[in-house]
């Protein structure tokens, strides 16, 4: 009876064939990426450097603006040390998402936004201060699409903004909707404009929707307005995304312009939407943005608040208390509220002289 045995070279060589193959796994396994987003801390930067408006202001404390570090299409080991990361978070990207078609459709409208919160913080200073500011809509922004809506399917996408149907200049929801109401479901309309850097044109089917029966696309839109302050505003902020640094863009610019250093010597973060009429709006992620700024050394920290939904207020609360924060919480509705807390704060006192 024969006895199979294995080749001499097999024997010789198995070792280094088994570590070939584990450190392949472990090559294929850090280059694959997976369909999640990780969240976790990010910066605590002043607004100073990053807001110009003609106007010099010498701060002795910072104005601090709060990010959250997202990280997209991550590898299993980075999905496993955020997993057992008690300050990280891993969110499948269609939640973290919010169903966008694509990540460039959610980048784009991630960009719109913090453009959007770039000419609300204008608005809102400038309407403060009783100074006139001219405003022009320059489109409709498409912030999500219905889901029964036949748009996606046909080439349309969050962040696309529409600027022409059949050809005819649409600079306003208002307008858009003025000409779909002519329409009828089924027919067909060609949309253009432009996608981030980009130009797209597509055709998409109207539909009928609820609850007005209206005719139209089908999906959840604001116009995108062109602020021009009469003032030299320049902003740099082309590195985040999203609408939460409104707050604290819009405090600095006041700062600016009244030549008032509404600091007083301490490091305020702070985190917020913004709108037209000074309306601070909640956000995501204030329990990352406290661990930023506790870790920039901030004394304050706004927190957005609306009676009907304290999810804001509350997390912050819990996150300050599981993680002994230092920063100390303030609740703001208001733009107005907001001012008038810094400016009732007393002047930090200076820091004693070391010893040698």
């Amino acid at each position: 009876m024969d006895t199979y045995k294995q080749p001499s070279w097999l024997r010789k060589y198995r070792t280094a064939l088994i570590l070939l193959a584990v450190l392949f796994l472990l090559f294929y396994a850090y280059i694959k990426p997976w369909p999640y987003m990780l969240y976790g801390p990010g910066s605590a930067e002043p607004v100073h450097p990053r807001v110009e408006t003609g106007h010099e202001l010498e701060e002795k404390g910072a104005l601090l603006f709060t990010t959250v570090s997202t990280y997209s299409n991550p590898n299993i080991f980075s999905i496993l040390y955020a997993r057992f990361n008690p300050r990280m978070e891993v969110k499948s990207e269609e939640t973290a998402t919010g169903g966008a078609t694509n990540l460039t459709a959610y980048r784009n409208l991630l960009s719109y936004m913090r453009d959007s919160s770039e000419a609300n913080a204008l608005l809102a200073a400038y309407t403060t201060m009783g100074k006139p500011i001219d405003v022009q809509p320059q489109g409709v922004i498409v912030v999500a699409l219905l889901p029964e809506s036949k748009a996606r399917e046909n080439g349309l996408q969050e962040g696309d903004i529409i600027t022409k149907v059949d050809g005819q200049d649409v600079p306003s929801a208002k307008e858009l909707s003025d000409y779909l109401t002519g329409k009828k479901s089924g027919d067909e309309v060609k949309v253009s404009g432009t996608r981030g850097t980009e130009k797209f044109e597509t055709t998409v089917p109207l539909i009928t929707m609820a609850p007005d029966n209206r005719t139209g696309i089908g999906f959840r839109n604001e116009t995108v307005l062109k602020v021009t302050a009469p003032d030299p505003v320049k902003f740099d902020f082309a590195d985040t995304g999203g609408p939460s640094a409104g707050l604290m863009m819009t405090l600095e610019i006041i700062a600016q312009l009244t030549g008032e250093d509404l600091t007083r010597g301490y490091r305020i973060a702070g985190t917020g939407t913004i709108s037209a009429d000074g309306t601070v709006g909640l956000i995501g992620g204030i329990d990352y943005k406290l661990m930023a700024a506790d870790r920039e050394n901030a004394d304050y920290f706004l927190v957005p608040y609306n009676p009907q939904n304290e999810s804001n207020w509350t997390l912050a609360q819990e996150t300050v208390d599981k993680l002994k924060l230092k920063p100390k919480l303030v609740k703001v509705s208001t733009l107005q509220e907001a001012v008038e807390f810094l400016k009732k704060l007393d002047p930090k006192p200076d820091e004693p002289d070391g010893k040698l």
